[in-house]
């Protein structure tokens, strides 16, 4: 992950080498582009799911791998305290993929379309030897485009959901242990990420930086860290895991503060804010 991190930032700085396109707000770097086309801003995302690297074919149905993809891209958008409003999608389709498999990941995908309100409008299609989902997603924001920079120091840091739940559902479909106690509440967490569009409002109005967790909790708070020049302190017994969370990762000889720490695919937001005393 590290060689991918030290990639995008070659990116940014070789594509900052060309002149910068009138209209460009966000560029490489955040969850999403921020490009202002003349009327307003908007998001763009994109996200790909490859077979063999983001899941295996055995491990979910064509069904929940289009929903997976959609969320995912669409979390980033979420990130940016935007609200989804169109998507594309490029399909890499391998030989064996059967006609059904074919029409349920496009039902996956339409349907959790309609749930984040991304309607697709476009897309492509090709073969490959591996399946491939590339999702891009467009959205417009609430007020102000918010991005990983701006925090101060002072905030406290919040998260929408529970960290570690996706990695320990892989981690079970991985060693097959599908009979212990829990396990389907967390295999289901990881086919199927949340929907987290009731949560920009929220952010809109009190977030001074936010950022999608996929990497992990503390590789994606680093990286909010980072572009804000600040430090961070996350207590332990603090972090919001999922009920059952400690026992089903002891069964599988895990350590259940490294999945909350560094389990990724949580598609959460992790966000700062003035510190609440509620």
């Amino acid at each position: 992950m590290h060689d991918e991190f030290a990639k995008i930032e070659w990116l940014k700085t070789r594509f900052e080498l060309d002149a910068k396109p009138e209209g460009v707000v966000v560029g490489i770097g955040d969850d999403a582009a921020v490009f202002d086309f003349g009327n307003r801003p908007t998001v763009i995302t994109v996200d790909t799911q490859v077979e063999g690297v983001h899941f295996r074919g055995d491990m979910i149905s064509p069904r929940d791998l289009g929903r997976r993809a959609m969320v995912a891209a669409a979390s980033d958008v979420w990130a940016m305290a935007a609200m989804p409003s169109a998507s594309t999608i490029a399909l890499t389709l391998p030989p064996d993929l059967s006609e059904q498999q074919f029409r349920e990941l496009i039902e996956g995908l339409a349907g959790a379309a309609r749930l984040v309100g991304a309607r697709v409008i476009g897309g492509n299609l090709s073969r490959g030897e591996a399946l491939s989902v590339t999702t891009t997603v467009f959205g417009l924001p609430i007020g102000r485009p918010l991005t990983r920079a701006g925090a101060h120091p002072g905030d406290a840091v919040y998260v929408t959901g529970t960290v570690g739940a996706a990695a320990l559902g892989l981690a079970i479909l991985d060693t097959k242990r599908t009979e212990i106690e829990h396990a389907e509440r967390f295999i289901e967490r990881w086919r199927r990420p949340p929907i987290n569009g009731h949560a920009v409002k929220t952010l809109a109005a009190v977030a001074t930086a936010a950022v999608d967790l996929s990497d992990g909790c503390l590789q994606d708070l680093q990286h909010l860290c980072k572009a804000s020049g600040v430090g961070a302190r996350i207590y332990a017994d603090a972090l919001p895991t999922a009920p059952g969370h400690s026992t089903t990762s002891e069964a599988l000889g895990l350590n259940p503060l490294d999945l909350a720490h560094a389990g990724g695919e949580d598609y959460e937001l992790l966000f700062t804010a003035p510190a609440s005393s509620d």
